[in-house]
């Protein structure tokens, strides 16, 4: 017959990547065992208390949960700690390991790493993704040095533009002044020479004042071009920075999931399934000397 633990559990579909692999076993530690203290006198063991033993430390380790990420940095403690269970099992004079039960041991324990090496690799990708979403906070810092630049570029042809235009209308309104502050000769009334000096001067500068004024104008168009070209843009990588934002936050989120329990809670049940399997075999053993 086969035992099971005071606080047995049931046993769901195994999970995907729990394979049967071939492998030597683990590294007993005598350092990790997670079900309290050893037996000193192995020899007072019935068989059914060191099936008792093993299948209560086996159902502790199914139901562990690791509370601090990165999960990964528990697996090899968690491993020590089933390789102890085992090698405790296997120590007591009670019990008899055949040949089946070592092939099942190796197949479990490889099958049970190749699934752990999954899930840290997978942690481990995750991580290194969320690292890596940063490409268009990148392009936003970029845009905006690229912004400031042609707005640097914009302001000194503005200034060198409008400081030219205004320094000749200012010549010109000097001339007009100097012009009119003239007192008109005795043949003024007869040549009319300053009125229409003055009116030369009067049409030069209001030409002038045009030219600066377009001037200016152009200058405050192509200013609100800049700021709608850089506003459009800037719109369109703060999209791309909302979106990876919530990549990133869906990923943190899955990264508070230690996707490892199932597979360890199988792995645990498995165990049990090839302690009971031992029993059965020894039990069905007829008795030395028969």
């Amino acid at each position: 017959m086969g035992y099971q633990p005071s606080a047995g559990r049931t046993s769901p579909s195994r999970p995907r990547g729990f394979d049967r692999q071939k492998k030597a076993k683990a590294k007993r530690s005598s350092t990790h065992h997670a079900q309290g203290p050893r037996y000193e006198e192995r020899g007072k063991q019935t068989l059914k208390d060191a099936v008792d033993r093993a299948l209560t430390a086996l159902d502790n380790l199914g139901a562990q949960t690791f509370a601090m990420q990165p999960f990964h940095q528990h697996y090899e403690r968690w491993l020590r700690s089933l390789a102890s269970v085992i090698d405790d099992f296997e120590a007591s004079a009670a019990v008899k390991v055949d040949e089946a039960f070592r092939q099942r041991r190796a197949e479990l324990f490889s099958a049970v790493e190749a699934g752990l090496k999954a899930e840290q690799d997978k942690e481990t990708a995750r991580g290194s993704k969320i690292l890596g979403i940063h490409g268009s906070k990148d392009l936003l810092m970029q845009s905006e040095r690229e912004h400031e630049e042609k707005i640097r570029e914009y302001t000194v042809r503005r200034g060198e533009r409008v400081k030219a235009l205004s320094a000749a209308v200012d010549a010109l309104r000097t001339e007009l002044d100097e012009a009119s502050a003239v007192k008109p000769g005795r043949f003024e009334r007869f040549t009319h020479a300053k009125a229409q000096a003055e009116e030369g001067v009067r049409a030069n500068l209001a030409s002038a004042e045009n030219v600066l004024e377009s001037a200016k104008a152009t200058f405050a168009d192509e200013l609100a071009r800049l700021q709608g070209e850089y506003e459009k843009r800037k719109g369109e990588i703060l999209e791309k920075v909302a979106a990876e934002r919530r990549e990133i936050d869906a990923l943190a989120a899955e990264a508070e999931i230690d996707d490892s329990v199932e597979l360890r809670r199988v792995a645990c049940e498995e165990f049990a399934e090839a302690v009971n399997d031992l029993v059965k075999r020894i039990e069905a053993k007829p008795p030395e000397g028969v």
